[in-house]
This record gives structure tokens, sequence and C-alpha cells, in this order.
């Protein structure tokens, strides 16, 4: 791969590295809230059965940066049952504590105690909470204050689970020049077949920061070649360009290494791009 093209690939992954960056690995994947019973009740004051209450939300944050949010809510008092359906699709951005979800896309229907009196809509509103995450629990709060905060679980088992298979990781150190501290480097693995510029969550990274060689884990690969990268962007413009620190194939135009999760004691040294 030639120095312009290598050029062109840093310059498509960049965009994501700066989104994906925000999203800690350990907030990614999928969430939920709540349940809603199944079982209904007698309603004393109709003399009918009545539906159960209840709110259920699944949240699934991508390593891209991207979410999806799919909920129900079931309120059923005096023999009146209102229904809301809630789907979105959106960016999720974090400042400090606060975590935005700003939907691209949004699709809510229900109904207040009749079928026939049903609407939606469609408006993107973006929902801001403050977070904290504990092992796998995920603690979604009012930043007012004015209500109680959420707590949403990764997804229960049903059944017996098979035996986990092993983790795809590849780790290493990442090297540099004795009077180069490290300010961000990102390592960066990206699928063989589908390039640096995919925007499937199948690019993997993680930055780094320190002085001498850092080391460095890539978790939850595919079974299948990638092609392993270095960029610091030194000048800060978003931009590779000559002067930043990229890996030594890069910096002299060839193909970045190419290995096959899992691997260990793999190096990389960084190099001023000239």
């Amino acid at each position: 791969m030639n120095i312009t093209r290598r050029l062109l690939t840093l310059s498509v992954l960049c965009a994501g590295v700066a989104s994906a960056a925000s999203v800690p690995e350990a907030l990614q994947g999928q969430w939920e809230y709540g349940s809603v019973s199944p079982i209904e009740y007698y309603d004393t004051t109709t003399g009918k059965y009545a539906e159960s209450s209840g709110t259920s939300e699944i949240i699934r944050i991508k390593a891209d940066g991207s979410y999806e949010r799919n909920g129900i809510i079931v309120v059923t008092t005096y023999g009146c049952t209102s229904k809301l359906l809630t789907s979105s699709k959106g960016k999720v951005t974090l400042d400090g504590n606060l975590l935005t979800l700003t939907p691209t896309s949004a699709y809510n229907k229900g109904y207040t105690c009749s079928p026939s009196k049903s609407y939606e809509t469609r408006a993107l509103i973006p929902s801001t909470f403050t977070w904290k995450l504990t092992g796998d629990v995920l603690v979604l709060g009012d930043p007012t204050g004015k209500t109680l905060d959420s707590r949403y679980n990764r997804p229960r088992s049903l059944s017996a689970s098979p035996a986990t298979p092993p983790d795809r990781r590849v780790s290493g150190m990442l090297r540099a020049p004795q009077n180069h501290r490290l300010n961000g480097a990102a390592v960066i693995a990206c699928r063989v077949d589908r390039g640096c510029g995919a925007e499937d969550g199948s690019v993997r990274f993680v930055l780094l920061s320190g002085a001498g060689a850092q080391p460095f884990t890539l978790d939850h690969l595919d079974a299948t070649p990638y092609e392993l990268l270095a960029w610091e962007d030194t000048n800060g413009n978003g931009t590779p360009d000559q002067g930043d620190w990229v890996d030594t194939a890069s910096a002299r135009g060839a193909d970045g290494l190419t290995l096959t999760p899992p691997m260990t004691n793999v190096s990389l040294t960084l190099e001023l791009w000239r």
C-alpha cells in the first residue's frame, strides 16, 4: 500500500476513532431495564381481569458510538390500560458523568385506555442522563435529581449457557523513540476483508499515553485476519499527515502488520511520518 493510500485510509479512520473513543468498551453491548409481568389481575371495580403494569427497556450501545433503544410501558388503573411502545436509533455522546442519547430516527406508538385512541410520534428528542457503571450494572439518573435512578443489567439467561469460548485477543507493546512520550496514540485493528473505513463496529482500537513502551490489549476480535496500525495525531488537527507518529510500516508506505487473533507479544514501533 503506497503512502497516499495509507493517508486516505487513516483519514477515514480518524473520524471513527474520534467518535468511538468516547464510548468505553465496558459500556458497549446490551443493557436491560425493568419488566412487564405477563400475569393479569382481577379488578374488583369492573369485575373483569385487567392487564398488568410495567416498564421494560433495552439499550444496545455499539463500538462505533451508535445506539438502539426499544421500550414498552404498560399502565393499568381502574380498568383503563395505556400502552406506549418506543423505538429509536442514534448516537451516544459522553461528557464527564453525563451520557446523551441523540436520536437520528425515532418512532413511538401508544394508546390511552383504548386501542381506538392511538397516537404516534417521530420527534427526535435527545435524552441526557447521569451514568455510573459498576460491573454488569449501569445506573442512569436524572441530572436534575427529580426522579429516581434506573438500574440496567446485562441480559439474563433463561437456561444454562454453554461454556463461554475464549476471547480472541491481541496484546503486545507499542514502542516509541526514547525522547518521545505517547499522548493519545491509537493502536488500531482493522479486519482485512472490511478495511479501516468499515462502519459496522469491526474496527477496534485502544488509546495509549505515557513515557516509554506501553502495553496494549484489543479484545473481542473475530477469527479472521486483521491489519494492525498505530497513529498519534501530534499536531491535533484530526488529520493524519506528515509530522504525526505512525507505525513503522505506515511510515514507509507498506501494509501494516497482518495477524489472526488470538495473539500475544505483538510489537509495534512508532516512527515520525516524514
